[in-house]
């Protein structure tokens, strides 16, 4: 498969900000600290990395994350640097994906 992925799983920032508008905060906190989400980027375009860097994404990578805790974008943080990012969120590289299944990957704008 010619991506990449970027495994995105929630820090305690993170974590503590979108529990506190759950209306059960403890349980919210406790599925959001095993939640981890997949992002497929394309690969290096140079091949230098086995995966390209997170700067190139990690904006709409937060905006989807921060969208899915809260479509209010007044209750988001103002300041979404990579510095931000990073601490919200720890991100793997991944450059070996594998699609096991047999039928046509379908892709869904969102």
């Amino acid at each position: 498969m010619n991506r990449s992925a970027f495994l995105v799983r929630p820090k305690e920032p993170y974590i503590l900000r979108a529990a506190s508008i759950d209306d059960d905060p403890v349980d919210a906190a406790e599925a959001l600290r095993d939640h981890c989400s997949v992002y497929l980027a394309p690969e290096d375009p140079r091949g230098e990395s086995e995966t390209v860097p997170l700067a190139n994404f990690f904006k709409e990578i937060f905006e989807m994350e921060l969208e899915a805790w809260n479509l209010d974008e007044s209750q988001w943080p103002k300041t979404r640097d990579l510095e931000t990012f990073e601490r919200w969120f720890d991100v793997t590289g991944q450059s070996i994906i594998v699609d096991l299944g047999t039928s046509r990957l379908q892709v869904e704008e969102l």
